[in-house]
């Protein structure tokens, strides 16, 4: 015969209030635990993100007030060669106008000198005296040109002769009062050698006053040819 057994359940225990008070407890510290946690791994992760960030704007502005530098110096640079160019066009404007101020002044004291000394020597040409002077001077010429031959003749104007009368008391003087004052005729047979201080005077003065216009023209070229230098 078999052997039955009779197996009877172990009556349910409810827990006791003080042990339902300590669960609730362990879980709220638990809680408590991980909320600390959270907040630390937060306020952290907060602390760390701060702080990459502010490394990373250090060095972002680092590098922005370095590009600033160079560009600053690029900028100044550049502006420096500008204000030099300018400088310098200047300079050679100023030197452009001096040359040509100089020019102009070397020119109007050169034609004031020549004006000056042909007045004077105009003057000089009205003298009684320096035509007499002229006269005995041109006549000499006159002998020594027409030598070996002998004057026939030497005709002055009344004026010239009273004044040459004792310097030409050994030639044959005759008045001639168609000739200026200042003139004189030598003659020797068919040659004739005639001179006038009116004459010989217009000839220096044109030729003086025609160097003057080309010294003039020249200086005015090279004035312009400079001033186009420069502006090339």
């Amino acid at each position: 015969m078999s052997d039955l057994r009779t197996t009877q359940a172990e009556p349910y225990a409810f827990p006791m209030m003080s042990q339902l008070d300590e669960s609730h407890a362990a879980d709220r510290a638990r809680e408590a635990q991980l909320q600390a946690a959270f907040s630390e791994a937060i306020a952290k992760g907060a602390a760390e993100g701060i702080a990459q960030g502010r490394l990373e704007a250090q060095v972002q502005a680092q590098e922005l007030l370095e590009l600033s530098r160079c560009e600053g110096l690029e900028r100044g640079h550049a502006e420096g060669l500008a204000e030099m160019r300018e400088a310098a066009e200047a300079l050679r404007d100023a030197l452009a106008q001096f040359e040509t101020q100089r020019a102009q002044i070397v020119s109007e004291a050169e034609a004031f000198c020549v004006d000056l000394a042909l007045a004077i020597v105009a003057r000089l040409v009205e003298a009684d005296s320096v035509r007499s002077e002229f006269v005995l001077r041109s006549v000499k010429s006159g002998l020594k040109a027409l030598a070996p031959e002998n004057p026939s003749e030497v005709f002055l104007h009344p004026r010239d002769r009273k004044h040459l009368a004792r310097a030409m008391k050994e030639l044959p003087v005759q008045d001639d009062e168609r000739l200026a004052t200042g003139s004189a005729r030598v003659e020797a047979g068919r040659l004739v050698v005639q001179s006038s201080i009116d004459e010989g005077f217009g000839l220096i003065s044109s030729a003086v006053l025609e160097l003057k216009a080309n010294r003039h023209a020249a200086q005015r070229n090279h004035v312009d040819g400079g001033a186009h230098a420069s502006d090339d």
